[in-house]
């Protein structure tokens, strides 16, 4: 492993561990309100990519695999809101 490839790993730890932190601190503080729960879901589909970006190292393809495997993430998390968004309008 490089030097500069070492430092992108640390630098997408440091991100996915902020990220991580960040989404417990705003999920546990959010008492069920819509935004919080929105911001959250958006930090989970950020580390979600990280993850399949950097760590599958998939930064550089262009393939299928590429495009499915960030559509999983973003589809689970849009039914996630769905849900957010039903419990909170519907009840």
């Amino acid at each position: 492993m490089t030097r500069q490839a070492r430092e992108q790993f640390i630098a997408t730890l440091a991100m996915l561990l902020t990220l991580a932190a960040g989404g417990a601190l705003v999920g546990g503080l959010s008492g069920g309100l819509l935004v919080p729960v929105a911001a959250v879901l958006v930090m989970a589909f950020a580390k979600g990519r990280l993850v399949i970006l950097d760590f599958m190292e998939l930064r550089t393809s262009r393939g299928i695999l590429r495009s499915a495997l960030l559509a999983w993430p973003a589809a689970l998390l849009s039914l996630a809101l769905v849900r957010a968004l039903a419990v909170t309008f519907i009840g």
